[in-house]
This record gives C-alpha cells, structure tokens and sequence, in this order.
C-alpha cells in the first residue's frame, strides 16, 4: 500500500465531551455486577435496549451523561448505588466509507471526522495501482448523492493538502485504479474502466469488474450482497456522462416480490450505491 502522510485523527477542537448518534456501539459497564456488561447498538430511532430497564434514550447525550441515567435507573433494580460507564466502541455515527483502490476498503467510524489523508490511511494507504488524482468524494445531498472531484496526487506534490475538502459523516471516497492492461500473471486487471464500484450497505464495498450487460443483482452479489441494514428498495445508481452524471433509483425489493420486465444492466464506470435503514437487507445476504 502506498503510505501517505497523516497528521492523527481528529478530536474536539474545544475538548467537548462527544455526542453519542445512531449506529454508535456502546460498550455499557457496571461496577460489581459483570453479568450486566454488555455492547449494545444505538438504533435507528437514537435509543438502546439495556435488560433489566429495557428501552432508554440515548442519542444526543454524552457517554457520562447516558452512565448518569443508566446507573439511576438500575439502582431502583439493583436496591443499592450502581456505578455505570459508557464508552463508545464503534463512532458509526461519524462514519465514512472507503472504496476502491485502497488496501482495506470498508466503513469507518471516527469520533470526529478527520481529513481525506487521514480517512484513506485508516483505511490501509491506498494500492500502487490508486489513480490519486482522480478521487471521488460522494456526498449527500437530499435523495441524491452529489460526487466532488479532488486531485490528491496534486495535493501531495504541492503541499496544498490543508485546502482538500474537509469530509462529513455518510460521505463516500472513491480511488480509482489506473487502468492497465493486464493484472498479475497476465490476468485481466479490474481497473476502474472496466468496473463498477459498490458502495454503501454491502459487506464487501470496492470495486468489481463488469461483463456486457451484466444484471445490478449480480455486481450486488459480487460485493458479498447486503448488509442488514441495506435496503433493496433503495439501490442508487450513479452513471458518469460527459457533463455531470445520471442518477437513477431502483427498487429491488419490487424485482424480488413481483418480478422484474427488464433487469437493470449496470455499466463500466457505475458506481452503485445501497442505501441504509431498516428492511430487507437481512433477507438477501450473501
């Protein structure tokens, strides 16, 4: 993997305690009682299930403010003081993904943010074969996903990298691979030329090679298919065209129940994205 220089992961400007999110994993522990120790997912609504109290609020607070409540709530259980601490095992709530030509392509969570340098790093370092200067960066804008173009082999070589866009929660980066003729040992080389990238609610995000015609389930197939928590009826499908790109939305959750009259072809160059939530991710695992 090709090293690029980091400067640390990002923290709290004003040492401001952190605000727990949807998706955070919490490692939840109590003083003298370990059988009461456990991990426990923030969901979608921002609460936690914590036996013996059951459903408790927990986005928006901070980790000692959510202890605070736990360790109430538990006393009236336990019929003397509990002592809890909260931790923050995974910040999913401040997670960007990664694809592409990276040594380790995946989800990651900071507790805050960090610079695109920083979020590549963590991911591996990007391969001999990354294209740096055509990284994409995939934004959320409404319903759509908006890419931002940035030329990080530039950066590098002008010292200018405190000007790249600064990255946000839920964005994608995207490195390419340059395009050559032939992999190792003479086989086909899955350039991004002849791919396309799947992001998003897959358990393999990264870029696949594509034939002519080839159906979106099968590139979906190729990324080891769906998270829980993606969406079948929420599959993007961005398509790169000579100014801008196309964005077309398809409902695999429909295909699946009715059938499908023409299935969707994905294209070299696509970039499908699965969008998150609760639903039938669960159901079509690979």
């Amino acid at each position: 993997a090709l090293a690029l220089v980091t400067v640390g992961a990002a923290r709290p400007a004003d040492g401001a305690e952190y605000v727990i999110g949807p998706e955070d994993v919490l490692q939840v522990s109590v003083w003298m009682h370990p059988e009461l120790e456990r991990a426990v997912t923030v969901d979608a609504g921002g609460n936690i299930t914590f036996p013996p109290i059951g459903e408790l609020r927990a986005a928006g607070q901070t980790p000692g403010q959510l202890g605070t409540r736990l360790a109430d709530r538990l006393s009236s259980y336990l019929r003397q003081t509990a002592t809890v601490t909260v931790t923050v095992a995974q910040y999913l709530s401040q997670s960007v993904f990664v694809s592409g030509a990276v040594a380790t392509p995946g989800r990651y969570g900071f507790e805050v943010v960090p610079g695109l340098l920083d979020v590549i790093n963590r991911a591996g370092g990007a391969t001999a074969a990354a294209d740096l200067s055509r990284v994409q960066v995939l934004r959320r804008d409404g319903d759509q996903r908006r890419p931002l173009a940035v030329d990080l082999a530039r950066a590098l070589r002008e010292g200018t990298s405190a000007e790249l866009p600064a990255l946000r929660a839920g964005d994608t980066v995207v490195v390419p691979a340059v395009p050559t003729a032939a992999g190792e040992g003479g086989a086909p080389a899955a350039a991004s030329g002849d791919a396309v990238g799947v992001l998003g609610e897959v358990n393999r995000p990264g870029l696949y090679p594509v034939g002519s015609g080839q159906d979106l389930w099968m590139a979906l197939a190729a990324a080891g298919g769906l998270t829980p928590r993606g969406r079948l009826g929420d599959v993007r499908v961005i398509r790169p065209k000579e100014a801008g790109s196309s964005v077309f939305r398809v409902d695999l959750k429909d295909q699946l129940v009715h059938g499908a009259r023409q299935p969707f072809a994905v294209q070299p160059g696509d970039v499908v994205v699965v969008m998150g939530g609760s639903g039938w991710g669960a159901a079509w695992t690979v």
